[in-house]
């Protein structure tokens, strides 16, 4: 099968290079179907098949719609070998790489790789062509030589729109500024706080007060012996003119300190005086740091009588979901061990160890599945899941093979160049899963 894959796979390649109008259109692309295929269009794939029951034979041709992507093609064909590929079928090579077609202003990144699915064998065969911004991606699978002449055809009759230029490779505009990719960087709460991410922080507004919530960063030994002034220091401190110090490590119960700086001061950008708070707050070994301007002390204190007021400010570094934001594996871990002990004696009984690892993996806007692995004191078990989602901003909802509907709250928590993602389930509120991206 491999060598014949070789000699039909090069056909491939050659007759990509070719473009031509067509009468069809998906989203940017036209084309022509091939005649007798079946066609199955949806909101985001375009899917034409054939088979030949006598011989066991078939040929699956998809093309998804266009997606934004960075101005890599070869990246962009990496990531789509992820999501595409290997959401799809079982690939037992890595991709061979056809030569870039890179002269136009869609830029061609091919490669193929033979691939086994509940003991039949073929063929994978992905195109992500990259331009404007976003990127288009045709996925072929086959197991004969049969059907290269109507594949040729249609790769020849494809073309793809040519799209107003972008700035850079940028193709959305939320991107700007925050430069990670997702749809949404900004968020307006009904109670009149507003959120922006940033760089190196989420800036909540409401009227005059200004909320830094910075990313959390790692708590070195150096940095924990004085946790409140070592971050003050660090992040926020050559920002200002510092009139008056006040730093304290208030605690109203001996074991959990507030490790908190607050400071009459003039910003250094615009020159005006403020009044800055500044919390430190530990979390397994990494820090986040709270900084609050307001024009007054008793600005200040009206806002947040108190310390709850200011942790309850994390709540607000939270952002709507697009529907192609998903697209990817998402994963989370966990690991838990607990010791017993013998009531009559006291005496060691043994410990119980728990590792776990989730995966949900979003496939074109449509598709998904999950793979859950734990192991228990040696004891390995596994479990999968595959059906369709929905995304509508804040909410998420997934029906499984066996037509189970799970409807979860959904956002995104921004982070130092990324987002974690957030489904709690409407249902059972303790099922709350915090993941992030595979990248």
């Amino acid at each position: 099968m491999t060598k014949l894959s070789l000699v039909f796979i090069c056909a491939l390649a050659l007759s990509i290079s070719t473009f031509a109008q067509a009468p069809e259109t998906f989203d940017i692309a036209t084309f022509k179907s091939p005649a007798g295929w079946a066609k199955q269009p949806s909101e985001t794939t375009f899917q034409l098949s054939t088979e030949d029951k006598a011989k066991g034979t078939y040929c699956l041709i998809t093309l998804f719609k266009s997606i934004p992507a960075n101005g890599d093609a070869k990246k962009n064909f990496d990531a789509a070998w992820q999501t595409v590929v290997k959401s799809v079928v079982n690939p037992t090579a890595q991709p061979q790489m056809f030569p870039s077609d890179n002269k136009e202003e869609w830029k061609a990144e091919g490669g193929f790789a033979p691939f086994e699915k509940n003991g039949e064998k073929g063929v994978a065969v992905l195109y992500a062509l990259s331009g404007y911004g976003k990127m288009v991606n045709i996925l072929v699978l086959t197991n004969t030589l049969d059907y290269e002449p109507t594949i040729t055809s249609f790769l020849e009759s494809f073309s793809l729109k040519k799209l107003a230029p972008v700035n850079g490779a940028v193709p959305n505009p939320a991107r700007v500024g925050a430069g990670d990719g997702y749809t949404f960087t900004t968020s307006n709460f009904d109670d009149g706080w507003n959120a922006a991410i940033k760089s190196d922080w989420v800036e909540v507004t409401k009227g005059d007060t200004t909320v830094l919530l910075h990313y959390g960063i790692t708590i070195t030994d150096e940095m924990r012996r004085d946790l409140s002034n070592s971050y003050w220091n660090q992040i926020a401190a050559n920002k200002y003119q510092i009139k008056n110090l006040y730093p304290t490590n208030y605690s109203v119960l001996k074991d959990f300190p507030y490790y908190f700086v607050q400071a009459d001061a003039t910003e250094k950008a615009t020159g005006k005086n403020v009044f800055v708070s500044f919390q430190v707050i530990p979390k397994n070994g990494t820090a986040y740091c709270y900084e609050i301007v307001t024009p007054t002390k008793s600005s200040f204190s009206q806002q947040f009588p108190t310390m709850d007021k200011i942790e309850n400010l994390s709540g607000y570094n939270r952002f709507a979901i697009g529907n192609s934001d998903l697209i990817g594996t998402w994963q989370a871990g966990a690991g838990a061990f607990t010791q017993y002990y013998f009531v009559s004696s006291g005496n060691y009984a043994g410990m119980n160890i728990t590792v776990s690892n989730l995966k949900y993996i979003f496939v074109n806007g449509s598709s998904y599945r999950t793979e859950v692995k734990a192991v228990t004191n040696s004891i390995y078990a596994s479990e999968k899941e595959i059906g369709k989602y929905t995304v509508s901003n804040w909410d998420i909802s997934t029906t499984d093979q066996n037509r189970k509907l799970s409807n979860f709250s959904a956002w995104f928590e921004a982070t130092k160049g990324g987002r974690i993602l957030h489904l709690l389930n409407k249902k059972y509120s303790s099922e709350h899963y915090q993941l992030a991206k595979d990248r």
